[in-house]
């Protein structure tokens, strides 16, 4: 029962480092497309506030990937910490810009 249970947790652990791999590189490729987009192009304040919702909501996302694989490595003792400084202010001026673009 014990080496089935250790197939799984391989198995799964397996699944989540393909997944995040097949997820991550399409997205990153899209966010670097936007900010290209967003630096090389004359763009309207409107049209630059949906390029920066791009950005901003493909962050999220790739975050969102990151925190999942993250989950996975802890269930298996591979977590490891990087401790690092953290703005606060920025934190939170993110998380609004996200529910203002949802809220327009």
């Amino acid at each position: 029962a014990e080496e089935h249970t250790q197939a799984l947790m391989r198995a799964k652990e397996s699944f989540f480092a393909v997944m995040s791999h097949e997820m991550r590189t399409p997205l990153t490729a899209c966010i670097g497309m936007a900010e290209v987009l967003r630096d090389t192009t004359l763009l309207d304040r409107r049209q630059k506030e949906c390029v920066d919702a791009v950005i901003s909501n493909g962050n999220s996302m790739l975050s969102l990937i990151n925190d999942i694989l993250d989950f996975s490595k802890m269930e298996a003792d591979r977590l490891e910490l990087d401790l690092a400084p953290l703005s606060v202010r920025e934190v939170i001026e993110e998380a609004a810009a996200v529910v203002q673009i949802k809220a327009q």
